[in-house]
């Protein structure tokens, strides 16, 4: 009785690895067939910190891939990259927790330990801290000071902070 249920087994492990060699091969051979020609592939990354996203259209001749099998190559899993192929076009994108090109170029006021601090990306998001400034949170105005604590102060740096409080200085005096 238990030599019937081993060899069941057996046959059960055998279907289970041919099935799976299958769907190997085949995933293989889709990959390896070239690409039709005038299909089009899409390019996405994903910004998740400002939402941004970046999207290109290409040709597998502007690429210089032949399969997919080749656009995997250039697109790895390791990366992050996922391609699929929907109808006529060919998919290839990732998610990224990170700024866009854009956004890391940008930066604004906000508030670290009681300090100003200069943060990346647009006001609202923050992709880190760059530095923090010497110039304490409870020193500035109301209005200046709300904003910073909330990270919704869109100044580029402190020197343009410095500019601000020096005029608000000169009109209340």
């Amino acid at each position: 009785m238990e030599r019937k249920y081993s060899r069941l087994l057996v046959y059960v492990l055998l279907v289970i690895v041919f099935v799976g060699g299958y769907y190997l091969w085949k995933e293989q051979v889709v990959t390896r067939r070239p690409l039709p020609e005038g299909i089009k592939i899409l390019v996405q990354t994903d910004y998740n910190l400002c939402k941004h996203n970046g999207c290109k259209e290409t040709t597998p001749l502007e690429l210089k891939v032949l399969t997919l099998h080749d656009l995997r190559q250039l697109y790895p899993s390791q990366e992050g990259w996922q391609s699929r192929r929907e109808g006529n076009q060919v998919m290839v994108s990732r998610t990224l927790e990170n700024l866009c090109e854009k956004c890391s170029r940008v930066t604004h006021l906000g508030e670290k330990g009681g300090f100003v601090a200069v943060i990346r990306g647009p006001a609202g998001v923050d992709g880190g801290i760059i530095r923090v400034t010497k110039i304490r949170v409870n020193s500035l105005p109301e209005e200046l000071r709300g904003k910073i604590e909330k990270g919704l102060l869109d100044l580029p740096d402190e020197e343009t902070l410095l500019q601000i409080l020096d005029s608000l200085e000169e009109n209340s005096g």
